[in-house]
């Protein structure tokens, strides 16, 4: 029997958890080990996701925030780099960086947080906050009993 209560939950129940990141753009799903660092920063593990070459994540609960408002919140800056030169043809390597805000709700699922929400970007063209997917952290110590590495 799963038993789910949303709640906002405080930083100290988040911080330096290992979770798994779901995240669900278009038709495209990635999965990524990430960990919620007690200073505020995201530290990224595996990812089933294309290459990163570097990253950059931050995370806040917003304390006052209802559920509608889904207090968790957090952004993530990853570049890629993709490509190559083996042939005259070859684009070469083309380097891009994605940013995107995740905002969700907190709630237990038996003795797991689950963290989920929506994916914000801002649209190149228009330059405005656009919903882009779905995304789903699960305490992957409590759901799998596996620890990643950092």
């Amino acid at each position: 029997l799963i038993s789910s209560s949303a709640k906002v939950a405080n930083r100290a129940e988040l911080s330096q958890k290992e979770f798994q990141l779901e995240e669900l753009e278009d038709r495209e799903e990635c999965e990524t080990e990430l960990w919620l660092n007690d200073d505020g920063t995201v530290t990224i593990g595996k990812s089933n996701g294309p290459k990163i070459k570097e990253y950059r994540g931050d995370w806040h609960i917003l304390e006052t925030a209802t559920e509608e408002d889904r207090p968790f919140r957090m952004r993530l800056s990853r570049t890629y780099e993709a490509g190559c030169h083996t042939g005259r043809n070859q684009v070469g390597d083309i380097i891009y960086t994605l940013t995107r805000e995740f905002h969700g709700n907190v709630e237990m699922v038996g003795d797991s947080i689950s963290v989920s929400g929506r994916m914000h970007g801002i649209d190149d063209g228009s330059l405005l906050d656009c919903e882009l997917g779905y995304f789903t952290m699960i305490d992957a110590v409590a759901s799998e009993g596996i620890e990643g590495e950092k």
